[in-house]
């Protein structure tokens, strides 16, 4: 998990956390090279991240990364053979590798755990399923994970583990009344004085 700051200090807000095989832009750097700023595409944040975390890659490598699916962890905890060492995964991270390989990629990357193609949209039932497993998630501001959860945060990573996309401020989906509300869907109560909305 890569802690995402809001200004480049460890004792500064946390913005959000990312999670493993998720990428991001590198847009500054502090003048003693030990933070860099980046942002991340998918949920539309950014914030610093230690310059001893940052895993760099080329602009072509990421390319390739934003434009090919990949799968998506889904079981509490997995655990995956990563430069020779043994890595623990949480839900919603990505493993670069699509249910069309050549190859069954679990066999050969040492993977252990449940995972789902992100290009696979879940239906209403398995999204459900999906956010049951954060229910007793403890609160985290800027949180990502079943260990802290910060509520804003948490429903774009419950949808992203179901293969939709959730950038900040752009929520999938339509108006309906809270008549005809079902389980899965989600309330946005609105503060229109602060320009505010809270998830339910």
């Amino acid at each position: 998990m890569l802690p995402v700051y809001r200004q480049p200090t460890f004792d500064s807000a946390l913005v959000t956390q990312l999670l493993f095989g998720e990428c991001y832009q590198i847009n500054g750097l502090t003048s003693n090279r030990q933070w860099f700023r980046i942002f991340h595409e998918d949920t539309g944040t950014g914030g610093w991240v230690w310059a001893q975390l940052i895993k760099e890659i080329t602009g072509e490598e990421y390319q390739n990364f934003l434009n090919q699916d990949y799968q998506i962890v889904t079981s509490p905890i997995a655990a995956i053979d990563y430069l020779g060492t043994q890595l623990y995964l949480l839900p919603g991270s990505r493993l670069h590798f699509s249910e069309l390989e050549l190859f069954n990629w679990q066999d050969h990357i040492g993977f252990t755990g449940t995972s789902r193609p992100h290009a696979l949209k879940a239906d209403r039932e398995e999204l459900c399923e999906i956010a049951l497993r954060y229910l007793n998630a403890p609160f985290q501001a800027g949180g990502r994970s079943i260990f802290g959860l910060d509520p804003a945060l948490g429903f774009g990573l419950i949808y992203s583990i179901g293969g939709y996309s959730w950038i900040s401020g752009k929520i999938p989906g339509k108006s309906i009344s809270s008549e005809s509300a079902l389980p899965g869907d989600l309330f946005i109560f609105r503060d229109l004085e602060k320009q505010e909305s809270q998830f339910g």
